[in-house]
């Protein structure tokens, strides 16, 4: 399966962070692939078409031969797994407990923070930054994500790490939400994230961010 071609299903809009982190896992192993990019809301042909395919119909997907994969970190993990070291560079830290730890934080960011992914959508960080006041559950969610970042992030760093790995990009763009509206943020915390924008591979989703009129 490894000579089989890879396609990435994105959305057009590419405000979406679990797009973001599966073509940032590809670019950042190097691999080559080929992007099928839909139109949201998916039609009910597309939407048939993933979900007869990779069982869940939904964006991002990762089609390599026969396999079928939907889930940004489900799509990251397999490519760390099916091109590994030294063939191709690291997207998950060698050492166990950091690549526990970045598991930690890339599950942390999905499955919370709700209240500043509403008051801070991506559409800030890609687009034009939202200006209105955080909500109290934003406010809170804020307070959190800095905390968890400081005790992550030395100064002077520009890795959780001692290399880069997956989750400093997630991590980077969360940041980023904060970053793009101007909320309070520690210096050393938005050097941090400027350095993970700064990235190839992050320049290489950007260069696909439509133009405004």
């Amino acid at each position: 399966m490894a000579e089989a071609e890879l396609t990435l299903y994105a959305e057009s809009s590419w405000q979406s962070p679990w797009v973001f982190h599966a073509m940032i896992a590809l670019e950042e192993k190097t691999l080559p692939y080929q992007l099928q990019v839909y139109s949201m809301p998916l039609s009910a042909d597309q939407r048939t078409l993933l979900a007869d395919h990779a069982v869940m119909g939904k964006v991002p997907a990762l089609q390599h031969g026969d396999l079928w994969i939907t889930e940004s970190l489900a799509i990251s993990e397999y490519v760390a797994e099916r091109f590994p070291f030294p063939s191709s560079p690291r997207i998950f830290p060698a050492d166990l407990g950091d690549r526990a730890r970045s598991r930690q934080v890339m599950s942390y960011l999905r499955t919370g923070l709700f209240g500043l992914r509403e008051d801070r959508p991506t559409s800030g960080v890609f687009g034009r930054p939202t200006k209105r006041p955080l909500s109290e559950k934003g406010k809170g969610d804020a307070a959190d994500l800095l905390r968890v970042a400081g005790a992550l992030i030395k100064p002077g760093a520009k890795t959780m790490f001692s290399e880069y790995c997956i989750a400093d990009s997630d991590l980077a763009l969360c940041l980023m939400r904060m970053i793009a509206a101007e909320d309070p943020v520690p210096t050393h915390i938005v050097d941090y994230a400027l350095a993970q924008f700064d990235r190839r591979s992050v320049k290489r989703y950007v260069a696909h961010l439509p133009t405004s009129p």
